[in-house]
């Protein structure tokens, strides 16, 4: 199975920018597939090229943008992980390359934006929602999450310097509550066995931060050595 590598965090806390940052200093040496919610893209030695036909993430995309208009983002969202769940399967299959890397992983996000787009999931125990994520998630195996610890002030500020807009749930009050929720369902995966890599990013720019989740990689499963 091939090892996967997983971002999380808040909105703003720079998971897409850490993930591109990272795929450009390592593609000389691995075959890296890039798994978002705009496409999946193999890296590599400098070339970058589709693995799907673009329709399918033409289709993604307008699915997206219909569901912003009509407040239906949380539906969306549910279908984008099957969707990615899917086709990341697919790739195991048939796709040779070294790495995967997920600009939002599939398991600690899911969890905590649930209860975001769908208040009422707020009475259901972390703990639970951490089981059924762990289920879909297939095993702890073969996998590092990333976690992006950020000040939801910071990643306020960012998500301002950025210019693409602000989505409805880019507000300071909702960073806090997702911040809680991420900092409770971390502790229930350490608890079960689950190795999350917490990085602080408030006082760094994301340069700095790629080069700490390179450092840590290096050691944990030689990337990058």
């Amino acid at each position: 199975m091939k090892h996967k590598i997983l971002f999380a965090g808040i909105d703003g806390s720079g998971k897409s920018t850490c993930l591109d940052l990272l795929i450009s200093r390592l593609d000389s040496y691995y075959s890296i597939i890039k798994i978002d919610i705009f496409g999946h893209y193999r890296f590599f030695k400098g070339e970058k090229s589709s693995v799907f036909n673009h329709r399918y993430y033409k289709i993604m995309e307008n699915l997206r943008t219909i569901s912003k208009k009509h407040n239906l983002y949380g539906a969306f969202l549910i279908i984008n992980f099957i969707y990615k769940l899917v086709l990341t399967n697919i790739i195991e299959i048939l796709n040779k390359c070294d790495l995967l890397m997920y600009s939002t992983d599939l398991f600690l996000h899911p969890a905590v934006y649930v209860t975001y787009y769908f208040p009422f999931t707020r009475k259901v125990k972390a703990s639970f929602r951490f089981y059924i994520f762990n289920i879909l998630f297939w095993s702890k195996r073969n996998f590092t999450i990333i976690y992006l610890d950020t000040n939801p002030e910071v990643a306020m500020e960012r998500i301002r310097k950025r210019g693409t807009g602000i989505d409805a749930h880019e507000k300071i009050g909702v960073l806090k509550k997702l911040k809680q929720e991420f900092d409770n369902i971390i502790g229930i995966a350490s608890r079960n066995g689950f190795e999350v890599i917490s990085i602080k990013t408030d006082d760094k720019n994301l340069e700095e931060v790629t080069d700490e989740i390179q450092a840590i990689l290096g050691e944990k499963i030689s990337i990058g050595q």
